[in-house]
């Protein structure tokens, strides 16, 4: 159960907290996760009376849960949480916060903050916590959560970063990335350093690559002004897709403490090698889709037909092929690929094993494959020989592993970061030598294609990767990796 403390959500009627946060919480307190005295305070820019949030509330976890909830847990849940406006039209708007927060005895002086608002409005929320003595630690531990994205390139994280260090330390600073949050992406960290016999082929003597996929059925629906200022590199490889990676490949932490965790992520995020500016076009492919049939939704527009403008140069899909520099991983490439609107859903890391090079007639293929979505798993596919006279014929066979059982207890990942803000606990977080690691080796490819107005590649609705994306390979043996 984490320590007495005050959850503050700003942004409190936005789409996030509505699907994901007042119901994660409700999850919280019916694990018995949440403390007795804890409160949830939760603002907005509407004024709303006690009773209208509760009833809204009520709603959420209605459309959450299909009715099917304890009442017993709602009505303890229910009086931790207080509605508070903060309108945006009156400049006491703060100043009255604080001190409710400060004099009212209801709430516990740990405060924890949860900014589910406009990336634009992170420093200035941060800046007039701050002016109202909201974020000294001395004597409580106080704390802020920001969601992603963290700046927009290298230069505005930097800027984000400076106007936000005047008033938090490191510690106190929660960036969100939620993939961080998923069950299966926190198994590889276990699979790999509690199974011995991965470690001795877990480096470049017998892995050839390795594949690091996030693909989508879905297009950019409404969202299409916020993807056309984003593309699917900013949005998807610079954050979830590298730390992927990092957890694939990063060296065992002295410890499983957050800091240990963090220290070798940052290591290994620190010795990818930026792609040469005159090989770019070697190492990234990027495409839009048009349009196309998507199994369940029938014929779909094309990415320049939903944003209604032809000369938009921003890419739905996005690969680019990375090297590691340090001694397990030298020389081995490593691939990843995001894309809107392709046959398939899911995120897979797939790790496709050096061929026996005695046994050059046989297919030797071998590959270990962590499922991320839509199912959790992790299996081996190994070649076995299938019963009869002729003694080379092989076929794959499957080793699975499920991750998630049917009776095993479901937990979105919000709800983990949520806790994990709750107990102090920074390891599902990014600290701010990732964001800069991560955002260095992205900007270069992202200024190049801005750039270069050339029309990007067209793929058709409901394919599977483009052909022309196998540019980035290594060599003619390698290829995209389907999972079925």
């Amino acid at each position: 159960m984490t320590n007495n403390s005050t959850l503050v959500l700003f942004g409190a009627r936005g789409n996030l907290s509505r699907i994901k946060l007042i119901p994660g919480l409700f999850h919280l307190e019916e694990s018995g996760k949440l403390s007795n005295e804890m409160k949830i305070v939760s603002v907005g820019r509407q004024n709303i009376s006690q009773d209208e949030w509760e009833n809204e509330i009520k709603d959420m976890l209605e459309k959450k849960f299909e009715g099917k909830y304890d009442l017993e847990v709602f009505d303890r849940f229910i009086k931790k949480n207080i509605y508070h406006a903060t309108l945006p039209d009156d400049p006491n708007a703060f100043k009255n916060f604080a001190k409710l927060l400060h004099d009212d005895r209801r709430f516990p002086k740990n405060f924890a903050f949860f900014l589910s608002v406009r990336p634009s409005d992170f420093a200035k929320i941060i800046g007039q916590l701050a002016e109202e003595n909201l974020l000294n630690d001395d004597e409580y531990w106080r704390r802020v959560l920001i969601e992603k994205p963290f700046g927009t390139d290298l230069k505005s994280a930097i800027e984000l970063q400076k106007s936000i260090s005047k008033h938090l330390n490191e510690k106190q600073i929660y960036r969100i990335d939620h993939y961080l949050g998923k069950s299966a992406l926190q198994n590889i960290l276990w699979t790999r350093f509690t199974n011995s016999i991965l470690e001795p082929i877990w480096n470049k003597n017998y892995i050839d690559h390795i594949q690091i996929t996030n693909h989508e059925t879905l297009g950019v629906g409404e969202r299409t002004q916020f993807y056309d200022a984003t593309g699917a590199l900013r949005d998807m490889t610079q954050s979830h897709l590298l730390q992927m990676l990092a957890l694939t490949t990063m060296e065992k932490p002295k410890s499983f403490s957050p800091d240990d965790i963090r220290t070798e992520k940052i290591k290994l995020l620190k010795s990818i090698k930026s792609i040469p500016i005159n090989e770019i076009n070697k190492h990234a492919f990027r495409g839009q889709y048009k349009s196309g049939v998507i199994e369940k939704e029938g014929h779909v527009k094309g990415y320049l037909e939903e944003l209604e403008n032809t000369k938009s140069i921003v890419e739905t899909y996005a690969a680019i092929r990375l090297y590691i520099d340090n001694p397990r991983w030298k020389n081995i490439p490593v691939y990843l690929r995001t894309a809107k609107r392709l046959s398939q859903s899911g995120t897979f890391i797939s790790i496709k094993f050096k061929n026996n090079q005695t046994e050059k007639k046989l297919n030797s293929n071998n590959w270990l494959v962590f499922s991320i979505q839509p199912k959790e798993s992790t299996y081996f596919e190994i070649q076995t020989k299938i019963p009869g006279l002729n003694e080379s014929d092989l076929r794959t066979t499957k080793l699975e592993g499920i991750n998630r059982l049917d009776h095993d207890e479901k937990i979105d990942a919000y709800e983990t970061l949520m806790l994990d803000l709750l107990e102090g606990n920074q390891s599902r977080f990014l600290h701010i030598d990732e964001v800069k690691a991560a955002w260095s080796l992205i900007d270069p490819i992202i200024k190049y294609w801005s750039e270069n107005k050339e029309k990007v590649h067209q793929y058709t609705a409901g394919t599977s990767d483009p052909k022309e994306s196998e540019i980035i390979f290594e060599n003619k043996n390698q290829f995209w990796r389907e999972e079925n």
